[in-house]
C-alpha cells in the first residue's frame, strides 16, 4: 500500500495534472452525484473523489503552500462534498459547474441577492419562498450585512417592499466567508472556538460533526440536553483534531512516518476546556472573578497554540518534499 501510494504521488508531480483531475473529479461531483439518492449512496459514489482530495496537496513541493491546500482542498472541500451528498451546505444552492467548482474551492458563498432574487426563487406555487430545501439554515442573511431579517420572509414581493438593501457588494455572486471575527476579543474558550477563530471550519464541522451528532444522540432517551451537547462538542473537536494532524502531516513531509499526534492532542485538549467551561457555567460555578478568568484563558489559548501546534510545525516542517522508494 504504502509503494502504491508513492506511484500516485509521483504520478501527481505535475501540478497541472492535480489540477486537472480536481476539476474533473468537481464536475464529476455536480453532474453525477445527484443523480444517486441523497446519503450513502451518494458517499459511496463520491469515495475515489476523497481518495483525490486526499492526494491532492502533495502535487505541489512548498510546505505552506501543501498545508494551505490541505485545509481548503482536503478538509473543507470534502466536508462541503459530504453536506452535499445529503442536500446541505453551501455546494447545494450552486446551479451551475462554474459555481459549484469556486464554492468547492474557495472561502466564498453564493450571494444573498443571488439567492434571493426574484428571478432565481420565483415561486409559482404561491408557497413561502424561505424553506431549508433552498437556505440552509447556517446560510441565511447574517443579522450584520445588508438585509434585516428573514423570520418573515413570505413571498417574492415581500423582498422588494419589506427588505431594505443598503450594502452595494450584495449585486456580486459570490461573498467571501467570514474566517476570523477579532479572536483577540474572545471571552471564553466557546466564544474564541465557535465565534472568532476560524469560523469557515467550525461552520463547516458544525453542519457536518456537532448538528448530526447532536440530532443522533437525541435518539438515546436516557441522555440529557447537556449531556448530548457535550457529547457533539468533544466529537467535533476531536474530528477537527485528526483534520488537523492531518494538515501537519502534509507539512512536515511526513508521507510514510508515523504520526506525532502533538497537534490532534492540541484540539482534543481545547474541546475538554470546553466541555468543562459549559458544564461549570450550567452548574453556575464561578470560581473566580470574571477578568480573571478571561485573561487566564486567553494565556492558556496563546501558550498551548504555542507548544503543541506552533513548535511542532517549526521543528518538523520543511519546505520542499522528497518522495523516495
Amino acid at each position: 500500500m504504502e509503494y502504491y501510494n508513492i506511484v500516485i504521488i509521483k504520478f501527481l508531480e505535475n501540478p497541472f495534472i492535480g489540477l486537472f483531475l480536481l476539476l474533473l473529479s468537481l464536475n464529476y461531483s455536480y453532474f453525477l452525484i445527484p443523480k444517486f439518492p441523497k446519503g450513502i449512496p451518494r458517499i459511496i459514489a463520491l469515495s475515489p473523489i476523497f481518495y483525490i482530495l486526499y492526494f491532492f496537496p502533495w502535487c505541489f513541493s512548498f510546505a505552506f503552500l501543501r498545508g494551505i491546500l490541505s485545509f481548503f482542498i482536503t478538509w473543507i472541500t470534502s466536508f462541503k462534498l459530504i453536506l452535499f451528498c445529503f442536500n446541505k451546505g453551501p455546494l447545494s444552492l450552486c446551479k451551475n459547474p462554474i459555481d459549484f467548482i469556486v464554492i468547492s474551492i474557495f472561502p466564498l458563498k453564493i450571494s444573498k441577492y443571488e439567492i434571493f432574487d426574484e428571478k432565481s426563487v420565483r415561486n409559482t406555487s404561491n408557497k413561502p419562498i424561505y424553506d431549508e430545501k433552498i437556505v440552509d439554515r447556517e446560510y441565511e442573511i447574517s443579522e450584520e450585512n445588508s438585509i434585516r431579517k428573514i423570520s418573515d420572509l413570505k413571498t417574492p414581493r415581500d423582498v422588494s417592499q419589506k427588505y431594505e438593501i443598503f450594502d452595494i457588494n450584495i449585486f456580486k455572486r459570490y461573498e467571501m466567508e467570514e474566517i476570523f471575527k477579532q479572536p483577540y476579543l474572545a471571552t471564553s474558550f466557546r466564544d474564541f472556538w465557535g465565534r472568532r477563530w476560524n469560523r469557515y471550519s467550525s461552520k463547516m464541522l458544525r453542519l457536518t460533526i456537532y448538528d448530526p451528532t447532536n440530532e443522533a444522540l437525541k435518539n438515546l432517551s436516557f441522555l440529557g440536553k447537556n449531556t448530548r451537547n457535550l457529547l457533539a462538542i468533544v466529537s467535533t473537536f476531536v474530528v477537527s483534531a485528526i483534520m488537523h494532524e492531518l494538515m501537519f502531516y502534509y507539512i512536515t513531509c511526513s508521507l510514510c512516518l508515523k504520526p506525532t499526534c502533538e497537534v490532534m492532542w492540541f484540539f482534543v485538549l481545547q474541546g475538554i476546556c470546553i466541555s468543562c467551561e459549559k458544564f461549570f457555567h450550567a452548574k453556575n460555578w464561578a470560581i473566580m472573578d470574571a477578568r480573571i478568568s478571561i485573561l487566564l484563558k486567553r494565556i492558556f489559548i496563546v501558550f498551548s497554540f504555542y507548544f503543541l501546534l506552533v513548535l511542532p510545525v517549526v521543528r518538523e516542517g520543511k519546505n520542499t518534499c522528497e518522495v523516495t522508494k
